[in-house]
């Protein structure tokens, strides 16, 4: 049942029930320089972004604010503006007076007394008609908050709601609460838990949903549609920022893909989302299940508009090792023969090249010879299953839809041989709903594929679909393993791109880590170098080193804190000074810019890290 959340007002713009969801995004120049941000803006609003945030360091930052709103409304922009405001309560309410929002972060807007500097603000904010946001970061929450409550979601929670109690005592509605994480997994439980927590205590206030420091390319906007994606279809969620370490605008066009993958969800699905992680317990089977990672599959055919050459798509091996798929699939008898063999062109059998070694066939080819049972296996329907005459004594594959999954279910638990079961999803709500059914049941014991199949010519559309919609398999724990299809083919997607993706995802929800994973921001006004340049001199040096995360931050805002979540940082602390550190621990500091990736080099050699 729909519960009575609150809307916001945030200048010409409401939040809330029956309005669309908002689309922001952040400047990254410095906030005294007038025309550049109203520049940057002016590109964000004509992308389609709704508000634009900047950051206030200091008054004069706060005061200049004032500037930059009479520019845009002489140039006829008119969507709001917020003032990003950490660590001085005198500098959100210098802004407050000038902007629609302002944005506080409660891990270091106030000491141990919040109430007396927070209650001078919501005065402000009411004189002024201005909005108001509580922003928790996981990597700035208060020394207060976690002593008590630890580095978690529940601290975040805790940390929003403090102040949000205080904004009811007060009746001031104007308010919007983000809980943002560079972790996907502590974002998404993080924001359920909020929601269930405010529904308790009838503080239903609209929530802003983002991924902190998701970084650049792909990977960034993968790891953003994992977290935000997951939620929208949730029903949670009211504006949105999509961060990525590259021009403010260019965040636009990728929230508008993901609102499009998402605009068919409801408000409610009828049910509460776990708010912490537990691996749903499945028997181990061959290399599925148990506690070991999820695989990917991929397909192995060539095009049906190219025919069929006799080999296995050749494009699908100039991926990086480290980007193949688990299981290869094959859906036509005359690719099977080359696999156990010379299955590459010449120019790939030399070097470190792996390709893998496990084949699912179609069941009808698999029951036409005796293939080696350790590497080939079957992929049944379910009427097949049923019918089958023999099956793998190492492992079978069952493809079921939703509507099918019961009796998949059924079938599988019967049978005395391991098996695991493929599901092939949709996006309507009731898939979910019925593979929940199945997947917490915990007689259910056999390891389940997530199998999707798109149609996208625009290969950022299918990343951001696939993130969107499947995440959350991975993110709860419910799932072994994933399949990505994509059937339109042409230049515009290239036929690696499924397996890819499949890999980004599960990198995006913790699941499997494949790739360096940078932790970035996406700059502001507070950063005293180039980001953009940073980030890919780092990733040029450290790029091979897969069993690392790095983290790259413009200040110390986040940059300590996200720390926790990161291997080694690369952290700014004053205009051409940098820190290094090595989780939280601070082990090198005010360095110079020109020389901090080479000293990153040498602390992630001493520390034993580095690899040729």
């Amino acid at each position: 049942m729909e519960t009575d959340q609150i809307s916001a007002s945030i200048g010409n713009v409401t939040l809330g029930p029956g309005h669309p969801v908002l689309i922001q995004s952040m400047c990254s120049v410095p906030t005294m320089d007038t025309r550049a941000c109203v520049q940057q803006c002016m590109r964000i609003f004509d992308a389609g972004g709704g508000l634009s945030r900047m950051a206030a360091r200091n008054l004069d930052e706060a005061r200049n604010l004032e500037n930059i709103r009479k520019e845009l409304d002489r140039r006829g922009y008119r969507q709001p503006l917020c003032a990003d405001v950490h660590f001085n309560p005198a500098i959100a309410m210098t802004a407050a007076a000038v902007v629609e929002k302002v944005r506080i972060n409660p891990g270091n807007f106030a000491g141990v007394d919040i109430e007396k500097p927070f209650l001078e603000l919501l005065e402000i904010c009411r004189e002024n008609n201005t909005a108001l946001r509580i922003g928790v970061n996981h990597g700035s929450l208060s020394e207060r908050i976690l002593k008590r409550y630890g580095d978690t979601p529940v601290g975040m929670v805790e940390s929003a709601l403090e102040y949000l109690r205080i904004c009811k005592r007060r009746n001031f509605p104007n308010v919007v609460v983000s809980l943002k994480s560079s972790n996907t997994r502590v974002m998404v439980y993080a924001n359920r838990l909020m929601r269930r927590r405010m529904k308790e205590e009838h503080l239903e206030y609209p929530l802003h949903l983002g991924v902190t420091e998701a970084g650049a390319g792909e990977d960034g906007r993968i790891r953003s549609a994992a977290g935000i994606g997951t939620l929208l279809n949730e029903g949670l969620g009211d504006t949105i920022r999509v961060s990525l370490t590259e021009e403010p605008e260019l965040e636009i066009p990728a929230a508008k893909k993901l609102l499009e993958t998402t605009a068919g969800r409801k408000r409610s699905l009828g049910k509460d989302f776990p708010v912490e992680f537990k691996r749903r317990e499945t028997e181990k089977c061959s290399i599925l299940g148990g506690d070991r990672v999820p695989v990917v599959i991929a397909r192995a055919t060539d095009n049906a508009n190219q025919g069929i050459t006799g080999a296995v798509e050749p494009d699908l091996y100039f991926l990086p090792d480290h980007l193949l798929s688990d299981h290869l699939l094959s859906d036509h008898l005359l690719l099977v023969h080359p696999m156990p063999g010379n299955l590459l062109p010449d120019h790939h059998q030399a070097g470190n090249f792996s390709p893998p070694n496990k084949y699912l066939l179609n069941a009808g080819i698999w029951m036409v010879d005796d293939y080696p049972q350790e590497h080939f296996f079957p992929l049944f329907d379910l009427s097949g299953f049923q019918s089958r005459s023999r099956m793998s004594p190492v492992l079978n594959f069952v493809l079921a839809g939703p509507d099918e999954i019961q009796e998949a279910a059924r079938q599988l638990a019967q049978s005395d041989l391991p098996c695991c079961l493929v599901y092939l999803h949709d996006e309507k709500t009731s898939s979910r709903v019925k593979f929940l059914e199945m997947a917490e049941n915990p007689g259910f014991r056999f390891p389940v594929m997530i199998r999707a199949a798109y149609h996208d010519t625009d290969p950022e559309l299918f990343g951001i679909r696939a993130a969107s919609e499947l995440a959350w398999y991975f993110i709860d724990g419910y799932a072994d393993g994933i399949w990505l299809d994509n059937t339109f083919t042409g230049p515009s997607m290239p036929s690696p791109l499924p397996p890819a993706t499949s890999f980004r995802i599960l990198q995006a929800c913790r699941a499997r880590m494949t790739e360096t994973e940078y932790i970035a921001c996406p700059s502001c006004g507070r950063t005293l170098f180039n980001i953009q340049d940073t980030l890919e001199k780092v990733r040029k040096a450290t790029s091979h080193l897969r069993h690392l995360k790095i983290a790259v931050m413009g200040c110390i805002v986040n940059g300590p804190g996200e720390m926790a979540d990161a291997d080694y940082g690369y952290v700014g602390s004053g205009k051409g000074r940098v820190n290094l550190y090595r989780k939280r621990e601070l082990i090198k500091k005010g360095i110079r810019e020109e020389d901090a990736v080479k000293e990153l080099v040498i602390l992630i050699r001493e520390n034993g890290d580095w690899t040729d």
